[in-house]
């Protein structure tokens, strides 16, 4: 949170609703329990991060489909009939990973991320991704 404050008012940060699902999913695998501390998170999406929140749109579909494309010109599957989830696991891509670098790379956004995603960021290497952690 320290450094989220020192961001420049005119350099925004936003959080992509993929990655809002992702917490939500993590939430219903592990049956959070301790309903306080749930209600404390809510709280903080709906009060801080929603009103920042980013949309997989209709236009996102161009800038997935760009990595899409990058990912698989760079690393074709070996089964031209693999299914493509499968594949992008064979390669170390999360499908989510791909939504939220799309989400990124359409607005022109850097991506704050601890993970590597390293064969994303080989095929959009113009996309600007930092680690705060």
């Amino acid at each position: 949170m320290a450094r989220l404050r020192m961001v420049p008012p005119e350099r925004l940060i936003f959080i992509c609703s993929v990655t809002l699902g992702e917490i939500e999913a993590g939430h219903a695998m592990t049956e959070t329990t301790d309903q306080d501390r749930r209600d404390d998170y809510d709280t903080f999406v709906v009060k801080e991060l929603l009103p920042y929140c980013l949309d997989v749109t209709q236009t996102t579909r161009f800038a997935y489909a760009t990595i899409m494309g990058r990912l698989f010109r760079a690393n074709p599957p070996t089964n031209p009939r693999s299914r493509t989830d499968l594949h992008l696991v064979s390669l170390g891509v999360d499908m989510n990973d791909v939504w939220m670098c799309a989400v990124a790379f359409e607005h022109g956004l850097t991506l704050l991320t601890k993970d590597k995603m390293a064969r994303i960021r080989t095929a959009v290497p113009e996309m600007a991704v930092e680690d705060w952690i």
